[in-house]
């Protein structure tokens, strides 16, 4: 046998502890597992390689670890927003588009409108996003009129918190001329919905540069709420700005690319599927929109709303949306639905079906609002994840916008994460950006006005972590802190299980792959 003399073996000792030490070990920490909570971590080359008590992980440590004791604070995995819209929420971050959430009459919004007016040049745009007429004295959209005493000579387009109507004056309307699609133009009040104001706005828009900046703005926003990883909805043009970014290595943020159902020739055309990418950028889903929003009123019912004359609308006939979610599924792409009201839970059922959905598939409906539980049931067979947004209980309850829309017994039936979840269907959470705060979509669900909206602490904490994961195929990499994982987690003021108010907890820290990217400043 080889004999080495011991001034080698310690040489060779260390350089051994040196290899295999930890870059980041976390001590006396209340640290969420999968089987319960441990003290520590230990974190090498931007993967988790240990969790368990302080003793066991110190020693990973070597001569040139960073060693961070939390004295107690708690640690969870990174926030997956398992829908969001990045860029438009970073467009606002940003100063592109003018905020109207924190307005809270049609006269706030309508100043905040004024002031941006004043200090634009004349002719030039003024855009703006976020108004919600539900949480107003006046309780109706902004109108034409509103806008056109206001700003007689700038072209002003804004659009409600949903997404799906938007408000022009008569210069934007002159300057954009739309062909609308039926029942999706209000020429009187100069309300646009659904695709006819998608249509609008897509003549406008932003550089490059302006994208860029409007990314950067999101991402800085998403460590501050403690989410490292996002399945937006984006655009091609979004797919660039995303990947000079990611060249740059200025991408800090796992994003996953779901692209709307008309650009699916082209993505065939290329050959690509679902999965293509990187652990950064990867392509997700094909979106359809079934329906509209509950807001909007056009949100697809069987029974009409409450509050209008209306079924709601779908969005494709029954045969056309089978046909189009049967050639994604079998181009291997992941289906996501926008469906929000039970007839369009229904017809994208039907057309999930017809494509032979299967639960090694992971197609996903999106919010599933009014679910029933038949609906539900065919979701656990037919393999199809809920994708839902807690946050949107803030309109549910006595005297909000569910009750308001569809009467007390419907809005009592509405967001039912608890029956989802008692039925054994996957339960993913996002935000849709409204707003873009996993710590106030948990605080929603666990607080939530109707029993079965309700769920723990820990299953609200699951949905926004590892049942996103599992939603974008990644449970074997994202979404729980275990050796093998990358090390994306969050440090918090306080533990959710043990606060009243789980919105108002910080976070203090986001790390991505090991490395601090935001630190709370107080």
């Amino acid at each position: 046998m080889l004999s080495l003399p011991s001034t080698l073996k310690i040489a060779i000792i260390a350089v051994v502890i040196v290899v295999l030490a930890a870059d980041l070990v976390i001590l006396n920490a209340n640290i969420y597992v999968s089987s319960g909570r441990v003290q520590a971590l230990a974190v090498r080359d931007g993967k988790i390689v240990a969790v368990g008590k302080n003793e066991e992980i110190r020693k990973l440590a070597g001569p040139k670890t960073q060693i961070e004791d939390l004295q107690g604070k708690t640690v969870l995995p990174g926030f997956i927003d398992a829908h969001m819209h990045l860029v438009s929420v970073g467009l606002r971050e940003s100063g592109y588009y003018l905020d109207l959430s924190q307005a809270r009459s049609l006269s706030e919004a309508l100043e905040l409108v004024r002031a941006r007016v004043k200090q634009t040049e004349k002719s030039q745009w003024v855009l703006g996003r976020g108004w919600d007429e539900s949480r107003w004295p006046e309780r109706r959209y902004i109108t034409k009129a509103d806008l056109d005493k206001i700003a007689p000579q700038h072209p002003v387009a804004l659009i409600r918190v949903c997404g799906h109507i938007l408000c022009a004056n008569s210069v934007a309307l002159r300057k954009i001329a739309v062909t609308p699609r039926a029942g999706e133009f209000d020429d009187a009040l100069g309300l646009l919905r659904e695709e006819t104001a998608w249509a609008f706005l897509q003549k406008l828009q932003p550089s490059d540069e302006q994208l860029q900046a409007a990314i950067l703005a999101g991402i800085k926003l998403a460590h501050r709420l403690g989410v490292t990883a996002i399945h937006d909805i984006a655009k091609p043009e979004h797919i660039r700005s995303y990947t000079v970014l990611h060249q740059a290595q200025q991408l800090q943020l796992r994003v996953r690319l779901n692209l709307e159902a008309q650009h699916l020739d082209h993505l065939i055309a290329l050959g690509l599927r679902t999965g293509f990418g990187d652990d950064f950028v990867k392509l997700g889903a094909i979106k359809f929109f079934a329906d509209g929003s509950i807001g909007a009123r056009n949100a697809a019912l069987h029974k009409p709303y409450r509050d209008a004359d209306s079924f709601g609308k779908l969005n494709y006939d029954q045969s056309e949306l089978n046909r189009l979610v049967k050639r994604a599924h079998d181009h291997g792409f992941q289906i996501m639905i926008h469906a929000i009201g039970d007839r369009a839970i229904d017809a994208a059922l039907e057309a999930l079906a017809y494509a032979k959905a299967t639960p090694e598939r992971r197609h996903r409906i999106e919010h599933a609002e009014l679910l029933s539980d038949s609906q539900i049931a065919r979701m656990k067979e037919l393999g199809i994840i809920a994708s839902m947004q807690p946050n949107f209980l803030q309109w549910s309850g006595p005297g909000g916008l569910y009750e308001t829309r569809l009467g007390p017994e419907r809005d009592a039936q509405i967001d039912p994460h608890r029956r989802v979840l008692d039925a054994g269907v996957q339960l993913a959470f996002g935000s849709d950006g409204m707003p873009f705060s996993p710590l106030y979509g948990i605080h929603c669900a666990v607080h939530a006005p109707h029993p079965n909206q309700r769920v723990s602490v820990e299953e609200a904490i699951r949905a926004y972590t590892l049942g996103a994961a599992f939603a974008g195929f990644e449970e074997n990499l994202l979404g729980s802190l275990e050796p093998g994982k990358l090390a994306d987690f969050i440090v918090l003021s306080k533990d959710p299980t043990h606060s009243e108010n789980i919105s108002e907890i910080k976070v203090e820290k986001t790390y991505l792959a090991g490395q601090c990217v935001f630190e709370y400043d107080n």
